[in-house]
């Protein structure tokens, strides 16, 4: 049975200080309480596998997210699998988080004692050994600390479900036409194969890395092409202007011969003229 939120921390490895003991300690003591929180978690996650399936999934939504907002030119921190502190409550690692308003840069965690702020969407794929803690129980963790957005995927029914915050109950999300609409992302998320798709509000979907690489290797290809049609064509031309030179140059030894015999023919009607 997990330990209730506010017990005292010593008591599990897991479980983070409130914000009041939190103030009563050091900094060294902090940063040693949140070590050894963070080890804990990292020997728990380091017990549990994963599918290729799942990895493909996680790693594709994050890097599609870090680039889709890189891109809008926002300050919006994207991260997967980061232990994730919230004060009075055992620490856990989303599959992906969104955070808004905070600097991109390397964490080792999201401690909200340190933030000031907590997630603002949070992102699980469900596998076999996780599929009761994604439903439920974190279902009612991030209900209670107050993450406004949460959907679950399912890569093995290629099912989503999507929850809203409202008045700290989740509520779950509309589908349409396949989709729902994240508000805090501003995006609207579906199944597409095993991985999840993002669009923005006009339907235009954001391409998967692979599919940039496609675009790319079809550029790179179709550029290659034109520059081998582009040596094919100059080839062709020059190979018709030596023929041409070739042609020109026998119709000037021809004239040249013409010329000379024309000369000679002449001297010989001179001679006989003269006899």
């Amino acid at each position: 049975m997990s330990p209730q939120p506010h017990e005292n921390p010593d008591s599990d490895p897991l479980l983070v200080p409130t914000r009041e003991q939190w103030d009563r300690m050091s900094e060294a003591e902090r940063n040693m309480k949140e070590a050894q929180i963070i080890t804990a978690l990292e020997r728990e996650f380091n017990m549990m596998g994963e599918t290729t399936l799942h990895f493909d999934a996680r790693a594709s939504a994050t890097e599609v997210l870090r680039r889709y907002f890189k891109d809008q030119g926002k300050e919006v921190f994207v991260a997967s699998d980061l232990h994730t502190l919230y004060p009075g409550e055992r620490a856990f690692y989303p599959d992906l988080l969104v955070v808004f308003d905070a600097p991109d840069h390397h964490r080792r965690s999201w401690n909200v004692l340190r933030e000031g702020k907590g997630l603002d969407f949070a992102l699980e794929i469900l596998s076999r050994e996780t599929k009761r803690k994604d439903l439920v129980e974190k279902l009612n963790l991030y209900a209670r600390v107050g993450i406004p957005e949460y959907i679950i995927f399912d890569p093995d029914a290629l099912k989503l479900r999507g929850y809203r915050l409202v008045k700290n109950i989740y509520q779950e999300m509309a589908e349409k036409d396949g989709y729902c609409f994240s508000n805090v992302l501003g995006l609207q998320v579906r199944v597409d194969g095993d991985k999840i798709r993002f669009s923005v509000p006009e339907g235009l979907e954001i391409p998967f890395a692979d599919e940039l690489t496609a675009r790319l290797n079809e550029k790179i290809g179709r550029k290659d092409r034109l520059i081998a049609d582009y040596a094919r064509e100059l080839k062709e031309l020059e190979q018709a202007a030596e023929e041409e030179r070739q042609r020109a140059e026998k119709e000037r030894q021809r004239a040249e011969d013409a010329e000379k015999e024309i000369k000679r023919l002449r001297a010989l009607l001179k001679i006989e003229s003269t006899h």
